[in-house]
């Protein structure tokens, strides 16, 4: 069964330390994220329909909006990973000159030196560290898996979706189905209100922002129950009718699948930490 050992919010994002025998379906985020194999049988990270093996010789690197799925390796010990999912804001405060988050590859050699920073900042997380050093963890990982990430690459992999440059239909778009989300969205009528038939919405859609319509939705959906489930005393009943879901069982359904785990489990363990 998938649990959470730790979990994580904060200004850098969050950072997860997970034991993982599910699948999770195709999903994207806003964030940047990184995926480390601590212990137990390997997992496939399928990213942008490429395969990546997760083990003990690569890591994962996932660029913002890039879609992946999570598919683990049959055994009979969980296997547990270290999951970072790391704010634009956050790299913005400290990081200079490299602009948008956008990593070189997306599997990355688990050399010694990230090795050791990713069982740091599990052992960190696990033991109920404070902000500072999770960020400090949090910062070295991040530096030598960026770094690690360009070493063999000579062009971009997927850069983040950029708002300036999203056509204006799409725009629309964005603000129909984020305002849509708590009563149910039907795609056809976000593509007739926004000026487009379905299938040129769906083309420009995806063209405008690497993702489908109803994967950006869900999207939103899982940042909002992730919001809501750390932030608020609200059930999870009601945080699910509030997305559009008929029951709270469809919902746990939906976020177990997205997040890994049901989205009671992930209340009682997500820790809030600030400077």
């Amino acid at each position: 069964m998938s649990t959470a050992l730790a979990v994580c919010h904060g200004a850098f994002g969050r950072v997860t330390v997970y034991q993982l025998d599910r699948p999770m379906r195709m999903h994207a985020h806003r964030e940047g994220h990184l995926i480390f194999h601590l212990s137990g049988p390997p997992a496939v990270v399928t990213i942008s329909g490429i395969p990546h093996i997760v083990d003990r010789a690569a890591g994962a690197a996932i660029n913002p909006w890039q879609p992946h799925s999570f598919q683990p390796c049959a055994g009979r010990v969980p296997s547990v990973f270290l999951v970072a999912y790391i704010s634009d804001r956050w790299l913005d405060r400290d990081q200079e000159g490299r602009g948008s988050l956008r990593f070189g590859a997306n599997g990355i050699r688990f050399r010694p030196i990230i090795r050791m920073a990713a069982f740091s900042l599990a052992d960190a997380l696990v033991s109920g560290a404070n902000f500072r050093s999770v960020d400090r963890g949090l910062n070295e990982l991040f530096d030598a898996s960026f770094d690690e990430s360009w070493r063999h690459s000579a062009q971009p992999n997927c850069p983040a979706r950029q708002a300036g440059s999203v056509d204006f239909r799409v725009r629309k778009s964005l603000r129909l189905l984020d305002d849509g989300l708590s009563e149910g969205i039907v795609l056809d009528a976000v593509a007739r209100d926004a000026g487009l038939s379905r299938p040129h919405f769906y083309k420009l859609f995806r063209e405008n922002t690497g993702v489908t319509p109803g994967l950006y939705a869900n999207t939103m959906r899982i940042e909002r129950a992730l919001d809501r489930l750390v932030g608020s005393r609200e059930s999870v009943t009601d945080i699910g009718y509030q997305l559009g879901f008929s029951s709270q069982s469809h919902f746990t359904h939906f976020f177990s699948s997205h997040v890994g785990i049901a989205p009671l489990h992930y209340r009682t363990i997500a820790r809030i930490v600030s400077e």
